[in-house]
């Protein structure tokens, strides 16, 4: 009987030590997914995500092509490298590592690669842009339709992906999936901005004039 009563103790107490060790773990790891991300990881995590897809679709406005050029605003789909199809107010243009066409009043124009504004996104040169990035704050965040979008502020030099850094930058990261829904770049010299909206509802396509 003593036998019996020692047994159903042990049991008892296994019981429960067990239940104690699933919550200790359950408590950490819900502890563990909770605990902030650094914002300048996060933002370099975006980014990445952009030349992980290998390409993206956007809105942009301001001084797409840099500050020497006029402003503008339209529509952008690349392709990583070298793959892009720009429609914008100033010019509507092809550039593929086959050629580079101009549209003139409804008729594609063959012209020299050298006469486009931007020919290449090269994912090396991108890396190198994001690995620049320093100085991150947090900015608050925004809800959207889409998501709730995350702000950060940052430096950075080089071409990230969708605009050229070279100085202020700020970014809108979207909660849901951790991709930029939104990146605005300020050149430190002129003062001149790009605005950048990505669109992942579909994927890019660029295909040479026929």
């Amino acid at each position: 009987m003593r036998a019996s009563r020692y047994c159903a103790e042990f049991h008892v107490e296994g019981v429960v030590m067990r239940a104690i060790v699933s919550l200790v773990l359950a408590a950490a790891a819900t502890a563990s997914s909770a605990a902030p991300v650094d914002p300048r990881t996060e933002v370099q995590e975006a980014l990445g995500r952009v030349v992980a897809a290998r390409g993206f679709v956007a809105h942009v406005n301001g001084h797409v092509f840099g500050p020497g050029l006029p402003a503008t605003a339209g529509d952008i789909d690349v392709l990583f490298p070298d793959r892009i199809h720009a429609r914008t107010e100033t010019i509507d243009f092809v550039s593929t590592p086959a050629g580079a066409w101009i549209n003139l009043f409804g008729v594609w124009t063959e012209v020299d690669r050298e006469q486009i504004p931007v020919t290449a996104f090269a994912p090396g040169a991108m890396r190198k842009a994001i690995a620049s990035i320093d100085g991150v704050r947090p900015e608050g965040s925004v809800m959207t339709t889409a998501c709730e979008q995350r702000i950060y502020r940052f430096r950075a030099s080089g071409q990230l992906p969708g605009a050229q850094a070279n100085g202020d930058v700020r970014i809108w990261i979207c909660d849901k999936d951790g991709r930029p829904a939104r990146l605005e770049a300020t050149d430190a010299e002129s003062g001149t901005k790009i605005n950048v909206a990505f669109d992942w509802s579909r994927q890019p396509v660029v295909e040479a004039p026929r």
